[in-house]
């Protein structure tokens, strides 16, 4: 029998209780409160040879990763975990090493003494603060809740400085592990996923398979499984792809488990004619490297558009993915490349992965981790039927909200569900950055719609100028240093204003206009604040070009690169709130129409054209450019004879910008005829590329229907 725990010292009562975990299944979380130097004496204390150690002061003889570079130990496993959380704490970090203890070992937080926490410096704070802010001036919220939630939690192992050692808890009984797989599998949810993983391979093509899992379920493993059964069949080559070639090291090494071969230098794994390799995304959209099946790991990291690329030139494709926030933008796969992938596909299957692998169900780590950073949080569960009573937009205390979990979880889940990037981190930033304001709409007190809104701009004119030049990026300031470093408004800086950086409506309530009132509501009492403009930057896509048009904003700037996560062009809509903003917008929607020719043949070339036609359309009525008789005729020729379109390409380009953003042409012609203009001639695709793109039948297709449209705007501007 081992002496009672209050007798031993701290290593021996961690080292006595963790072989009852071991045989659970089940991860210990473990917290130690108290100062700096005693934390870390404790915390050196309980580390073995087999322990990460995450954050600032690791002993030299055990490995260690800063909170930035954590994203590398995905995939990894330890006995032990440090999270040194003594001199700041960075919540993306804690969720992407939460993961990384076996069945039977333990996470160790290290925080400040609790009633001090909130008090303490925390450098952490500086990538959540916008300038001229300091981290003083942040709130404290998000970490009182921490501490609350901790105090709440019933399977922890809490040892303070100067108080007595606490027994370790012991595992709750485990109610029966899940039934096991016939190897190499694990859990009948694993065979299931490999079975389906070969359909793919073995299937016609056009019917792929996606995978969905939280950590620890075995999809990596699920995915290498199946490249070994491939390779074994002789089915042909297997593509791996991911975001890092680290981010399989998994798939790969359980395929080589399976086949009981080694890689070769290059990391190819062969067996007979046929191998698993890895190629990056970009390569195998510019090269198409020949393959039976693609797994794609970890997809919700990689662009919409890059994922439909991949599809586009490989037939037989698994995407698979881990949902938690800090993997990737898990909501952007769902909510971005997934409708298009079922328009794009014969058929599409799905599978979750649901069974922990790595641990035992309700491991009370991961449950733990799940509550402190609201992985799991959804919004709130409203009735299918029956009448909703919303209530007027309001601001909300953000003290109050972080008190108030199931509000709280209602919020950010909702949040969660409707962007696609969306990072523990976010959490922290909505309770405690300075100058964020949080709205929401309520009935019956359920949240039906809410939005984050940042104070940006008011600097001083120097700093203004280094922003336009170049010399300067501030943290913070989004709209205003977007339109001053790449629009070439050097003014804008200078302005007052506030950014929506997320608006969500609850799919329940939507279609209620509840977003515009919403909108109404943070305008307003901007303007009552006195200041100059509200605006928007956002990956752009029609519904939401037309959902902020309708916001009474309008288009100022269209980014020439793709967001990472979106896979879309950002896009800057602004509304005037005082004089100065009006005259603000009115300028800046002038030059972006007098200037989109020249960046549509240049840096958005490969701009998708429905976007730039998008942007113009977003942009107020403005006064058609003065045209001479010859440049008049030209365009006449053109649409009603046989005039040469190329011969009328000066004129044309000055004309389409204003005439495309007109409301009676925007009325008269739909929104693929648009786009087919701004190709032709404001992009200078030529004509096989424009044909292509628009499903017509060649040069004279286009042609006559340049003619058609350029006519009907003529019709429809002199009506």
């Amino acid at each position: 029998m081992p002496a009672h725990p209050t007798d031993l010292t701290l290593r021996d009562t961690l080292d006595a209780a963790l072989p009852a975990w071991q045989r659970a299944g089940h991860r210990l979380p473990v917290l130690l409160a108290g100062s700096r130097d005693w934390a870390l004496t404790a915390a050196k204390a309980l580390v073995n040879a087999d322990t990460l150690w995450v954050g600032p002061d690791a002993p030299p003889t055990i490995h260690s990763l800063g909170f930035r570079r954590t994203r590398e130990s995905l995939g990894g496993e330890y006995d032990r975990v440090v999270f040194n959380a003594l001199s700041g704490f960075d919540p993306d970090a804690l969720g992407a090493v939460a993961g990384l203890p076996r069945a039977g070992g333990c996470l160790i937080l290290l925080v400040p003494p609790l009633a001090d926490w909130p008090d303490r410096e925390d450098p952490e704070l500086a990538r959540i603060t916008p300038y001229p802010f300091t981290p003083a001036d942040a709130g404290s919220a998000y970490v009182r809740r921490l501490i609350r939630l901790l105090a709440e939690q019933p399977v922890l192992w809490s040892v303070t400085e100067g108080q007595p050692l606490p027994p370790a808890p012991f595992p709750a009984l485990h109610a029966g592990k899940p039934p096991l797989a016939a190897a190499p599998c694990r859990t009948p949810e694993q065979a299931e996923a490999v079975e389906r993983i070969l359909a793919v391979a073995n299937g016609r093509p056009r019917r792929p398979l996606v995978l969905r899992s939280h950590r620890g379920r075995g999809k990596s493993s699920a995915l290498g499984i199946a490249a070994a059964h491939a390779l074994q069949m002789g089915l042909g080559d297997v593509l791996v792809t991911a975001p890092r070639r680290a981010a399989i090291e998994p798939v790969f090494a359980r395929a080589a488990e399976v086949v009981g071969t080694e890689t070769d230098a290059d990391g190819t794994l062969r067996l007979g004619a046929h191998s698993l390799r890895f190629v990056p995304p970009d390569v195998l959209i510019e090269q198409r490297p020949s393959g039976r099946l693609l797994l794609v790991d970890e997809a919700a990291a990689l662009p919409a558009g890059l994922l439909e690329d991949l599809f586009a030139s490989h037939s037989r494709c698994v995407f698979a993915t881990t949902e938690h926030g800090y993997e990737g933008s898990g909501r952007g796969f769902a909510l971005r490349f997934l409708p298009r992938l079922e328009e794009q596909a014969v058929s599409v299957h799905h599978q979750r992965l649901i069974t922990p692998i790595r641990w035992a169900a309700d491991d009370p780590l991961e449950t733990l981790i799940d509550r402190l950073l609201l992985l799991d949080a959804e919004p709130a569960d409203l009735p299918a039927e029956g009448p909703l009573a919303p209530g007027p937009p309001r601001q909300l205390d953000r003290d109050a909200l972080a008190a108030d979990e199931p509000r709280l979880v209602e919020l950010f889940g909702l949040l969660v569900s409707a962007h696609y990037r969306t990072t523990p981190r976010d959490l922290r930033q909505l309770l405690e950055a300075p100058g964020t304001h949080l709205w929401a709409i309520q009935a019956d007190d359920r949240i039906l719609a809410t939005a984050v809104v940042q104070d940006e701009g008011n600097l001083p004119e120097s700093l203004a100028e280094a922003v336009f030049a170049g010399e300067r990026r501030l943290h913070g300031h989004l709209l205003p240093q977007t339109l001053a470093a790449h629009a070439g408004e050097a003014d804008w800086p200078t302005l007052s204003g506030r950014r929506i950086q997320r608006i969500a409506v609850h799919p329940a309530a939507r279609r209620r206009g509840l977003g515009r009132r919403l909108v109404a509501a943070i305008a307003e009492t901007a303007r009552a604040d006195g200041l100059d403009f509200l605006g928007v930057s956002f990956g752009a896509q029609d519904d939401l070009v037309d959902f902020w048009w309708a916001c009474n904003l309008v288009g100022l700037h269209l980014g020439q690169h793709r967001d990472p996560a979106s896979g879309q062009e950002a896009m800057v809509m602004a509304l005037g709130l005082s004089p100065a903003g009006q005259e603000a917008v009115t300028h800046t929607t002038r030059r972006l129409v007098g200037t989109v020719a020249d960046r549509a043949a240049g840096p958005l070339r490969h701009t998708h054209p429905a976007r730039l036609s998008g942007l113009l359309a977003s942009t107020p009525p403005a006064d058609m450019p003065t045209l001479d008789d010859v440049e008049r005729r030209q365009i006449e020729a053109c649409a009603y004879r046989r005039h040469h379109l190329d011969a009328a390409l000066g004129p044309l380009r000055r004309f389409l910008p204003t005439a495309l953003g007109h409301p009676a042409v925007i009325e008269a012609l739909a929104s693929d005829d648009r786009a087919l203009l701004t190709a032709r001639f404001l992009q200078l695709h030529e004509d096989t590329a424009v044909a292509t793109r628009f499903g017509l039948t060649g040069r004279r297709a286009v042609d006559e229907a340049c003619r058609r449209m350029l006519g009907k705007i003529l019709e429809v501007l002199a009506g």
